[in-house]
């Protein structure tokens, strides 16, 4: 196992011009322990912009950090027929963006039910089934991500559901460690899907340990089940960003240490 970071844990200062792609890059590469990196489609400021692209690229390129995954935003819960159809030429778009910084990985969400979960689920796995071919078709790996607050796949039960209707030869999990209704079971139950993995952490104690979310049964899972993917840290929270990612990286990293000894 193998450490990211997200530029979700500088979101703020990513879109408010606080901070730039290559100073977030070249504060990763001040960490042995961070191998790579996760973007947010938000964070790139000019997707359909060649030049751009190539530069984004080349910083991957430049501090030896490899873009891991492509953490899209799209949402298949939309009653309306239309809707679904555009987040569909969405995919597609994106898939251009993510196949020119040669990125792997490409993040799908089931999304958020307009109405009725249960009504609206055949059809969001109709359209996630559609978006997935179009990402394998261009050779990359499918990660469909948990997540709560309303989502399809709020709990593990939910995601159990998703493979079964649609098969772990077409999509992976988007394993996101903070995002489940059930929590530590959910993540211990679904672990064996995972393609990748969100590191979330919002609080953390005097060593870098998160205070809400248990990662040394986490990481145990993950090497059990021969996880040999990215765990991508994903800050969310109130505090100066660079000094959580250091320490909870620091955590982290002697977490996968323990379980590949």
């Amino acid at each position: 196992m193998k450490i990211a970071c997200s530029s979700q844990s500088f979101d703020l200062a990513l879109l408010n011009d606080e901070m730039s792609l290559e100073e977030f890059y070249s504060f990763c590469s001040t960490f042995d322990f961070i191998k790579g990196v996760e973007l947010e489609d938000k964070h790139l400021k000019y997707p359909h912009d060649a030049e751009y692209l190539a530069q984004v690229l080349e910083l991957s390129k430049k501090f030896g950090l490899p873009i891991v995954n492509l953490a899209f935003d799209c949402n298949f819960g939309y009653k309306s027929e239309e809707k679904l159809e555009k987040e569909l030429v969405r995919v597609r778009t994106w898939v251009e963006v993510a196949k020119a910084l040669e990125i792997p990985r490409f993040r799908l969400f089931a999304g958020w039910p307009d109405e009725n979960k249960e009504n609206q689920w055949p059809k969001m796995i109709e359209y996630l089934k559609q978006g997935a071919a179009i990402i394998k078709e261009a050779g990359m790996t499918v990660v469909v991500e948990n997540h709560n607050h309303g989502g399809f796949l709020s709990n593990s039960d939910d995601v159990v559901r998703m493979f079964d209707d649609v098969g772990s030869d077409v999509i992976t999990l988007l394993l996101d460690t903070g995002n489940y209704v059930d929590e530590l079971p959910g993540v211990l139950k679904t672990a064996k899907w995972s393609g990748h993995v969100h590191a979330k952490v919002k609080e953390i104690d005097d060593t870098g340990r998160p205070i809400t979310i248990d990662y040394p049964p986490m990481v145990k899972v993950l090497a059990e089940n021969q996880y040999n993917g990215f765990l991508s840290i994903e800050y969310e929270g109130d505090l100066e960003p660079k000094q959580i990612v250091k320490s909870f990286g620091n955590f982290l990293n002697d977490q996968i240490k323990l379980q590949s000894n």
